[in-house]
């Protein structure tokens, strides 16, 4: 017989945990395009897996430092030349898609040895920010997104 109440009281403390950690779906955070502005991007941005640091100035130029090899190469582990991080310089505008930031680079050099790296094509970002209902006080940052890494603003 105590086992039969052993049993019962783990499922019931089972169910309501199930039914406590629920959330319904309309309140789970989901990510949203953000629109850029010019004085939204100006600023000092980190990214969050890569570790680079992208500076943005007012005046549409940026510098960035520590830019992860896979930014650009599509063989991130190929065998001799450059292999960064990256030292990269140029220019950055908001896209007519008013959430892409696109990076046009005029220079890459490798960290490491000073060697310069082939002229990538143009990086975009795409800005997103988290968001849940009700909403977060305070709210998510911003976010500046490409493939596996994001970052925030500094």
């Amino acid at each position: 017989m105590k086992r039969g109440w052993r049993t019962a009281l783990w499922v019931m403390v089972v169910v309501l945990g199930a039914a406590c950690s629920w959330v319904p779906s309309s309140s789970r955070p989901k990510q949203r395009d953000v629109d850029l502005v010019a004085d939204s991007v100006v600023g000092v941005w980190v990214g969050h897996v890569s570790g680079a640091t992208y500076t943005f100035a007012a005046d549409g130029t940026f510098e960035a430092v520590g830019v992860p090899t896979a930014t650009f190469d599509d063989e991130p582990y190929r065998v001799g030349g450059p292999i960064g991080p990256y030292h990269c310089r140029g220019s950055w505008r908001i896209a007519e898609d008013r959430h892409l930031l696109v990076l046009d680079m005029t220079s890459i050099r490798d960290e490491r040895d000073g060697q310069p790296f082939k002229q990538p094509r143009d990086i975009t970002f795409s800005a997103k920010q988290w968001v849940s209902d009700p909403p977060d006080v305070p709210a998510k940052p911003v976010t500046l997104e490409l493939d596996e890494d994001w970052m925030t603003e500094k």
